[in-house]
């Protein structure tokens, strides 16, 4: 493949009169973190639905991998492919959410081997040595055959992800992953998600998290009111914004104190230069 993993042109979405994205330009390329920030309505969310497919897009193209997730391109015009191709498609994008959407009636080795055993079609065995690892990979090995009940938010948030890389996934988009966790369970899933990180992994991820984003993202965009403000490295974006827009934000957030303690991984911020986007 050439060019960006994701590429959104021009990327507009419609809820009834509600134009909650108002032509989005965004790329991603392989191997990078980005992390997407701003206030509450600005469409972060959104914008991570439309990538998986999850949601329609209105307006404007968005491709991952080359490929348009749920749609595909007769002459100028893009058309809607059957589900069962959507989802095929959609199987090599992982999303973790804010909320953990775990089944409830299956412990969490089960969980983790239910989509690559019937959407993959592995076999059982290799399907269940791959989740032994991943579990081990998030630190919890030993939780294998407890129900979703019987674990913390943070360990269920990190089931959740060893799912989504059970698929062995080119893309894992995080849609506020630690927001609906108490404060001291926050640590874990970041310090996941930072290995993760340093692994290679494509990553879009939505957070409240600034210091995270700090530390981990080669990349930071600011969104508000379904555009996109400000982007650029992340000491830039968040010690230096240009633009008015960015410095209220991140005031607010400051004043709140949003920020919380979690690990900092030691990642040295990406060469690239800064931009500011009206």
């Amino acid at each position: 493949m050439t060019g960006p993993l994701v590429n959104a042109v021009g990327v507009r979405k419609s809820f009834h009169s509600h134009e909650v994205l108002k032509g989005v330009d965004l790329s991603v390329d392989t191997g990078q973190v980005l992390c997407l920030i701003g206030p509450s309505g600005s469409g972060k969310s959104t914008m991570l639905r439309c990538i998986n497919h999850l949601e329609t897009i209105s307006g404007g193209y968005l491709t991952v991998d080359g490929q348009h997730v749920g749609y595909e391109r007769r002459g100028t015009v893009l058309r809607e492919i059957p589900a069962r191709e959507a989802a095929r498609r959609r199987a090599e994008i992982g999303m973790v959410f804010q909320q953990f959407n775990l089944f409830p009636h299956l412990t969490v080795v089960e969980n983790i081997v239910e989509a690559p055993i019937r959407v993959r079609k592995q076999k059982t065995a290799p399907a269940r040595a791959r989740a032994a690892e991943l579990l081990d990979q998030v630190g919890l090995a030993h939780k294998a055959d407890a129900y979703p009940r019987q674990l913390s938010g943070g360990q269920q948030q990190r089931v959740a992800i060893a799912r989504a890389l059970a698929m062995d996934p080119k893309l894992m988009l995080f849609d506020e992953p630690t927001s609906a966790l108490d404060p001291e369970l926050v640590g874990d899933v970041l310090a996941v998600m930072a290995d993760l990180a340093r692994s290679g992994m494509t990553m879009l991820v939505v957070t409240h998290e600034m210091e995270f984003a700090r530390a981990v993202a080669d990349e930071i965009v600011f969104m508000a009111e379904g555009r996109i403000v400000e982007r650029g490295r992340p000491d830039d974006v968040l010690s230096r914004p240009t633009h008015e827009r960015t410095r209220s934000f991140l005031a607010r957030v400051s004043t709140a104190g949003r920020e919380r303690s979690s690990p900092r991984p030691d990642i040295p911020p990406p060469a690239a230069g800064h931009r500011m986007v009206e």
